[in-house]
């Protein structure tokens, strides 16, 4: 059976760090410092609302996404390179964007004119990604209203939203997990394990948990401390926020297999999944086979 230890949860790592940024956005502070100091010559990322992807080109510019909402990152791949010919660029989306960018690097497809423009990969931790319908019906359904939602994050292993109208909210997974987009109830990888860096919002708008995952991720924000010294503070995160990060994702991933088994067994089709992923999957969440109600002692 399927282990979900932290190995499988978070993927591996080689440190882990919460980031303050001095009364500002940590992340946006450092893409701002590497498109300053030319680190990268571009940054693919989303509009702050999610709803349309944009190409940053200036500093003074640099917006991320608040929300976890990002869609067609991917659709401005083409023309960043080709048009604008960068060769140092960044992306920044939650991880179904990478899994179509890696195949593109490392399975031929496209292979020819993206594998090496991307300078760095950052991943935000993604509890599934919703529409702005989604958002107003799923906050119906938890709060009784439907205002906007100003960001998300996450604090004690627990999903909040922080509403426009300055109150947070906690939103049950049981609950979330029905109005995300359909894809993202079969993902089993919300902590962007194909990035560089995988960004955690936590509920403090100035800080971060950035968990490192490369070399390329790791020379990168050494070079940007050593460049700009006390833009950013770093200090080693606890494991009690990883352990709460571990704990969130358990339960997701848990509510997503259910779905995924559920559509085997009905003998339908899983958005992500071929057939032999799937029916490899199958095999090993179920190699254990015991039927406690019925067993003869």
């Amino acid at each position: 059976m399927v282990s979900l230890d932290r190995r499988f949860l978070i993927g591996n790592f080689r440190g882990a760090f919460v980031v303050e940024g001095k009364g500002k956005n940590p992340t946006e502070s450092i893409f701002r410092l590497m498109l300053k100091h030319q680190f990268i010559d571009g940054l693919l990322t989303c509009s702050k609302t999610g709803e349309s992807p944009k190409l940053i080109l200036k500093s003074d510019e640099v917006e991320l996404p608040s929300k976890n909402t990002c869609f067609g990152v991917n659709s401005l791949l083409k023309k960043a390179i080709q048009k604008y010919r960068f060769s140092r660029l960044a992306v920044y989306a939650p991880a179904c964007t990478f899994d179509g960018l890696n195949k593109t690097q490392y399975f031929g497809i496209g292979c020819n004119w993206t594998k090496t423009a991307i300078s760095l990969k950052v991943g935000f931790l993604c509890p599934g990604l919703l529409t702005e319908n989604a958002f107003n019906a799923e906050l119906a359904d938890i709060a009784g209203k439907s205002t906007g939602v100003k960001r998300f994050y996450f604090d004690g292993g627990n999903l909040f939203y922080l509403l426009e109208d300055g109150a947070s909210l906690k939103i049950p997974l049981s609950v979330h997990h029905h109005y995300t987009n359909s894809a993202c109830r079969y993902c089993l990888n919300m902590a962007a394990k194909g990035t560089d860096i995988t960004c955690v919002n936590l509920k403090e708008e100035d800080r971060v948990l950035l968990i490192v995952r490369s070399e390329r991720g790791w020379s990168t924000l050494a070079h940007l401390q050593k460049t700009a010294p006390g833009e950013v503070l770093f200090r080693k995160a606890e494991e009690e926020l990883l352990a709460s990060v571990e704990n969130f994702l358990r339960e997701k991933i848990l509510l997503n297999i259910a779905d995924i088994v559920e559509r085997v067994e009905l003998g339908l089709p899983v958005p992500k999944w071929n057939d032999n992923k799937l029916r490899k999957f199958y095999r090993i969440w179920n190699s254990v086979d015991i039927n406690f109600e019925e067993e003869v002692f």
